[in-house]
């Protein structure tokens, strides 16, 4: 088997008969979600019709650990290094760094919804209005850029190359980042193994999210072959391009020194190459932060694999806690006023005019003037790792007392004999 063994960042995996060749997912690029577009140009129409109408009114009387991981991970491995992907990214505006940190809280909040509960997600429920907001918005957007290209040509966007702008493959790939990266391509960094039928569940529901928001559902039909697409667009689609540069720069630039955590890009970078290895990292130009940023983010790996063991054992702090976190973070992303302010909409806001984006510098003061106490979940991690490290000495110290008061001992009772 050494010879099907593949490599992707810092994961590995063996090539078997449920992945999918190159060759067999390309021409996914030029499909598209028929329904969605047919439904935008139904809701235009009638936009239409109603602006006619407002028009006749105005002359007669004058709307944390998965959240990291996808963060570090999901952005930054699959999205920054998926060309066609970072292509559209790049045209939307989406990834300016004005505008990237609200379509990460609106990515978020798509993610919170679906998974708060079954009503949620069931039709009517919140998860489910946004699921369906957000094809309908990707539908615009592709006929959008569509417009655009057949102006501009394809020194704008070459569907040639990339393909039809939110295609097929692209939301096969989306789906796979969100239903399967977390299971074997982040916990399992942080030192967390999910438990099998956590995993099963998880495809499930996002398989579910994947029929309702237009995406061929065939590749995850089981968790292995949900687990096997996840492997083949990572090892066929993974191309670093100039684009890529562009969106692992403005990452760290839109999100470093936030209030009220004020993250470092230190803590950023030492995050994603834990999660997707130095070569990749590298390729993406981050820097290469010091050993405080690594311990940090290891206080933040051993506190997951603390919450998970505490989950684990104990069923009734397991449901406290998902019901806690739960709550914490529907209202710092999705009320609070840091955060969506209620909740997106998810409007037509980032609209395709020609223009794609650069690498940009944030708006805010330079952080590295910051104290470490200014960075307090930071901090806080810093303060797990050396309490971890503290009882790993201990440990080790108790362990050799024991050791070493047990080998005289048996010497003397071999002595004895």
């Amino acid at each position: 088997m050494a010879e099907d063994l593949r490599t992707v960042g810092n994961y590995s995996f063996h090539w078997t008969k449920e992945h999918t060749t190159k060759e067999k997912t390309d021409p996914l690029r030029f499909e598209h979600d028929e329904l969605g577009a047919a439904t935008v140009n139904i809701i235009q129409k009638i936009h239409q019709r109603k602006q006619e109408a407002q028009k006749q009114r105005g002359e007669q009387i004058e709307r944390l650990d998965i959240i990291i991981g996808f963060a570090l991970q999901g952005f930054v491995g699959e999205n920054s290094a998926s060309t066609s992907v970072v292509e559209v990214l790049l045209r939307t505006g989406g990834f300016s760094t004005r505008s990237l940190r609200r379509r990460l809280l609106e990515t978020f909040q798509l993610v919170l919804e679906v998974t708060h509960s079954l009503g949620f997600i069931k039709p009517g429920g919140k998860g489910h209005e946004t699921t369906i907001r957000v094809r309908l918005l990707h539908s615009m957007v592709q006929q959008r850029m569509l417009r655009v290209a057949e102006v501009k040509g394809p020194s704008y966007y070459d569907t040639s190359i990339h393909g039809v702008p939110m295609n097929t493959l692209d939301s096969i790939h989306a789906l796979a980042t969100f239903s399967c990266n977390h299971a074997w391509q982040q916990l399992p960094h942080m030192g967390v193994r999910p438990p099998q039928q956590e995993v099963d569940d998880y495809i499930a529901l996002w398989r579910y999210v994947g029929h309702v928001i237009g995406t061929p559902t065939d590749f995850f039909a089981t968790t292995s072959q949900a687990k096997a697409i996840m492997e083949s667009l990572s090892y066929n689609e993974l191309h670093i391009t100039p684009s890529s540069l562009v969106v692992g720069h403005n990452f760290v630039e839109a999100l470093k020194d936030l209030p009220p955590v004020n993250i470092s890009a230190g803590f950023i970078e030492a995050g994603s190459r834990r999660l997707n290895g130095d070569d990749i990292c590298d390729q993406l130009g981050m820097g290469r932060p010091g050993w405080y940023h690594y311990a940090c983010f290891n206080g933040h790996c051993w506190l997951v694999v603390a919450l998970a063991t505490a989950q684990h054992w104990i069923p009734s702090f397991e449901a406290w806690s998902i019901q806690f976190c739960r709550e914490v973070l529907h209202n710092s992303i999705i009320h609070s006023k840091y955060g969506l302010k209620g909740g997106s909409l998810l409007d037509f806001k980032y609209v395709p005019d020609g223009r794609i984006t650069g690498c940009e510098k944030n708006d805010r003061l330079d952080g590295d003037h910051m104290w470490f106490y200014e960075r307090p979940l930071e901090l806080l991690y810093f303060i797990v790792f050396c309490g971890g490290c503290l009882a790993m000495i201990g440990s080790a110290s108790i362990a050799a007392c024991l050791l070493l008061g047990f080998v005289p001992y048996s010497v003397a009772l071999l002595g004895m004999k």
